[in-house]
């Protein structure tokens, strides 16, 4: 199930002479994953549909450390009512530049048995490192997706969206670490590749909550998911999105996240992947420092598709103006 992009060339540095911005995200797991560099696509920003529609062909995604397209949930999803999306659409934020602030998606997606079966195998020609994303309602449907995602191609580890409704509970999985311990215990009875955990933001402390992932197996984690937000048209007096509420990203997340991160770090040993606000390499910077091992760019790339690779050319010219020779030096150098 490992991508060959995960072989030959990654752990290198991207260019002779250049530092080495390789990471690992899966140290201990018996087939590793290994990133050419710390740049990630985040999940569900990944072109027109989330699943790459709109890239350009000239885009070489195998400079990035890793791509992670939408989630998919064990039966498909229609999503929410329209607007998905503030301000106005996805749509609008190309053609503005202008970031999205909220979204209220809903996870529409074919589901994980159309996911695992026509669309993952066409990642395999993108020549990247690709992950699954999942989501379920339940621990049970965690396992059998991870049951019926093993031993397919076209991606080198799953992430688990931790955020959606946990219908047994009443609750988001990471809002608890009993629940995140049983839904990352479902997955990895059956995961033969690596698991990376991903956390929601608004908990009193995520200390306990990415311990429980560690302790269940996760081999990375995830920091963080949106926060539920909204916001109101005063003229009509109707909230913005169709849903009433979404999920608040862009850079008002990101200094939630770096502290967050910073917490995580402190409390587990597992890499940690640093995703909120990240537009610029000095965003991503700060990720590293507090302790995260690698980063996601998400709402950037509602506005500008290359935003990552414009990440990853500012860390490289960080580290190179500064002498740096390993982008590892600064996982978690901050100085108090």
């Amino acid at each position: 199930m490992n991508n060959s992009s995960c072989n030959g060339g990654a752990g290198l540095p991207d260019m002779k002479g250049q530092p080495d911005l390789s990471v690992e995200l899966a140290p201990t797991h018996s087939r590793g994953l290994l990133l050419k560099n710390p740049v990630m696509v985040a999940s569900g920003t990944f072109g027109y549909d989330g699943y790459g529609r709109g890239i350009p062909q000239e885009m070489d995604l195998s400079r990035l450390g890793a791509v992670i397209p939408k989630t998919f949930t064990r039966y498909p999803r229609e999503g929410n009512p329209e607007p998905r999306w503030y301000p106005e659409s996805y749509r609008v934020a190309r053609e503005t530049g202008e970031p999205v602030l909220l979204n209220a998606i809903g996870l529409t997606n074919p589901g994980i048995e159309a996911g695992v079966r026509e669309v993952a195998p066409q990642w395999e020609s993108w020549n990247a490192t690709m992950l699954l994303s999942m989501s379920g309602e339940s621990v049970g449907q965690f396992g059998e997706m991870a049951a019926m995602a093993q031993g397919k191609p076209g991606f080198s580890a799953i992430e688990l969206n931790l955020s959606c409704p946990n219908v047994e509970q009443g609750d988001l999985f990471s809002y608890s670490a009993e629940g995140t311990y049983r839904a990352v215990d479902a997955v990895k009875r059956h995961a033969e590749v690596p698991v990376l955990a991903k956390l929601a933001p608004n908990v009193p402390d995520i200390a306990p909550i990415a311990r429980a992932a560690v302790e269940a197996g996760a081999d990375a984690l995830t920091i963080c998911n949106t926060i539920p937000a909204m916001t109101i048209d005063v003229e009509s007096r109707h909230p913005t999105l169709g849903n009433i509420t979404g999920g608040l990203s862009g850079q008002g997340l990101h200094p939630v996240a770096v502290a967050l991160v910073y917490r995580a770090a402190q409390a587990v040993s597992v890499p940690i992947v640093g995703v909120g606000g990240v537009f610029t390499a000095r965003d991503a910077l700060e990720f590293i420092l507090a302790g995260a091992t690698a980063v996601q760019v998400g709402s950037a790339n509602l506005a500008d598709l290359w935003a990552p690779f414009n990440v990853l050319d500012g860390i490289r010219s960080y580290l190179g103006e500064r002498g740096i020779g390993d982008i590892k030096e600064l996982i978690g150098a901050m100085e108090a």
